[in-house]
Order: structure tokens, then C-alpha cells, then sequence
């Protein structure tokens, strides 16, 4: 698939940030709440459905995420620290993690997200204003962090994020997480850039008892391959697949993802972000390998996820 469905879901959802300027603007935000019904699924969790929108002609900003009202302790604690954390996230990307609040109250967690972003693009707009660069232009930023999938072992959310703040394009983000529903434990790992040896260096491993695996390895290739092979109607060779990816000197180790792949009804979706592996017309890579095939490369807390 070009994008998994979870990510076609997200755009379907919500419609993502304009780049040019309306000709009517209006200095009104809005704040709804809504209870999210969610058929036919072995569910234990309370869902609340927020939203937040502000738009006008020098920004537009839209939040929404799904936030568990009720549930077990520990997975509802952890499901809300993740998504507070992706509320922190700000409209331009710095180097320097944003400060993480945590919040009870998914409304306010919303609310404060949406106007902290309003008021950083407006900031950032009247700036290239004056510099000559905004006029006609509206800045956008959109967050959503979205309940996606729970079995009676895992529950799994998407995280999806774009902005527009001049120039030639926008960016686009988009990653799961899963979390255990026995301790609320995030199932994944963590990665942080490593300026020396150029690349992201993963840490606090939840979900691979092995990374180096031949074999591994292979099924990222094909998968990666099978991105491309939308694209094109005739099978691609590992010289044409070499040729579509940047930074990846052997195509035979091509590296995990950024953000750790998440557990969907499918298997284990894998997701890579703009210029990661790939020129930025190229979008954002991804597949999903079933389960039986992944099973083996799995650290045991993550297999039971699937038992």
C-alpha cells in the first residue's frame, strides 16, 4: 500500500491544514467533546472523542485526539502520558525535546495544545511578514492522536502530525504505538540521533529480542520493496530499489524505522518518515509484515501480544 489504511483514516478524518489564505477569517475557537462508540470490538476502555479547530487567514490549526475516559489504571495512565506527550509537540520542529505536562483532563490538554500552536504560528507568520515571505499564505498545524485497535491483550494508537510554514512544502508525520493491556507497558523502543555516526541509534527495546537478523533484515528490503512496487508496473530490481532510497549505503541492511512499528489486526505495520530512507517525493514508506512471519524476531513481551 502507498500509506496503511490507519493513515488514510487519519486524512479521512480530519482535513488537513490549507496553505493558502481564505477570504474570510474569524477570531473564533472551537472545543468539542464528543463519546466515541466503537462497534463490534472486545473493548474495556471509555473513549472520548476531542476536538479542537482555530482558523483565520494567518493560521490554521487543528487538534484531535481520542482520550480513554475510563479503564484499567495503568494502561489508561499510559495510553494519556502518550498522547500528552505528542500534544508537546510544537508547529516548528526544534532540536530540543518539548517540555511534557501531563494532563487528567483531555480537554484541557487539547485546549492548551491548540492555542500554544495558534499562537506560535501567528508569531512565526507576522515574522515572515515583515520579511516579505507570508503575505497570502496561511500557516497550518494539525495533530491528531487517535485510538486505532484493542484485543483483549494489546490496545494500539496512531499518532499524525502536519504543518505548513512557508517555503516549498509542508511536513508530514505519522507513527503507532501499542501498549500492553496487562501493565499498560509501551511495546516498541526509542531512537535518538546520533550526530557523530549520522543516524538514529535505538534504545530502551521492547519489541525486537534482535535487530541484526539476516533474516530480519530481508523482510524490511521486501518490505520497503513492496512500497515502490505500487509505484511501478513492472517488478523492481535491487539496483531500481537502491536508486529510490537515500542514505542507505547497503540495501540489505536497511535500518528499522524511526518510530517503532505498532500491532494492528494486519501484523506488525512498519512506517518511515519524509527523507528518512527516501527523497521526499517518495513520501512515507511503509507495510506490514503478519505476525506468523515476525513472530520469531519478537522479545517475549511482545509475542504475547499475539498468543
Amino acid at each position: 500500500m502507498k500509506s496503511t489504511f490507519l493513515y488514510i483514516m487519519m486524512v479521512a478524518l480530519l482535513t488537513a491544514c490549507g496553505h493558502r489564505a481564505s477570504n474570510t477569517s474569524s477570531d473564533n475557537d472551537s472545543l468539542a467533546v464528543d463519546s466515541m462508540p466503537i462497534p463490534d470490538t472486545p473493548i474495556e476502555l471509555t473513549l472520548d472523542t476531542i476536538q479542537y479547530e482555530k482558523e483565520d487567514s494567518i493560521a490554521s490549526v487543528k487538534i484531535s485526539i481520542i482520550w480513554p475516559k475510563n479503564g484499567p489504571k495503568a494502561l489508561v495512565d499510559s495510553i494519556r502520558k502518550f498522547i500528552c506527550e505528542e500534544l508537546s509537540g510544537e508547529p516548528v520542529i526544534g532540536e530540543d525535546k518539548p517540555q511534557v505536562k501531563l494532563y487528567e483532563d483531555g480537554k484541557a490538554a487539547v485546549e492548551a495544545c491548540g492555542v500554544n500552536s495558534y499562537k506560535q504560528l501567528a508569531k512565526i507568520w507576522h515574522e515572515s511578514k515583515e520579511e516579505g515571505y507570508a503575505e497570502g499564505m496561511t500557516y497550518g498545524y494539525f495533530k491528531g492522536v487517535h485510538f486505532q485497535i484493542e484485543t483483549d491483550k494489546y490496545v494500539s494508537y496512531f499518532s499524525h502530525t502536519e504543518g505548513f510554514t512557508g517555503g516549498a512544502h509542508g511536513y508530514n508525520m505519522g507513527y503507532g504505538m501499542t501498549f500492553s493491556k496487562r501493565n499498560g507497558q509501551r511495546i516498541g523502543y526509542e531512537s535518538e540521533y546520533d550526530s557523530k555516526a549520522e543516524k538514529f541509534v535505538i534504545k530502551n527495546q521492547t519489541l525486537f529480542r534482535i535487530t541484526e537478523n539476516p533474516k530480519l533484515q530481508a523482510m524490511l528490503k521486501e518490505g520497503v520493496r513492496s512500497y515502490f512496487a505500487e509505484f511501478s508496473k513492472d517488478p523492481i530490481s535491487d539496483e531500481e530499489l537502491s536508486e529510490q532510497l537515500n542514505g542507505v549505503e547497503d540495501i540489505n541492511k536497511i535500518p528499522l524505522p524511526q518510530f517503532a512499528p505498532y500491532f494492528s489486526e494486519r501484523g506488525l505495520e512498519f512506517g518511515y518518515q519524509q527523507y528518512e530512507i527516501a527523497p521526499y517525493a517518495a513520501g512515507l514508506p511503509s507495510f506490514c509484515i503478519p505476525y506468523d512471519k515476525i513472530r520469531p524476531y519478537l522479545t517475549k513481551e511482545a509475542a504475547e501480544l499475539i498468543k
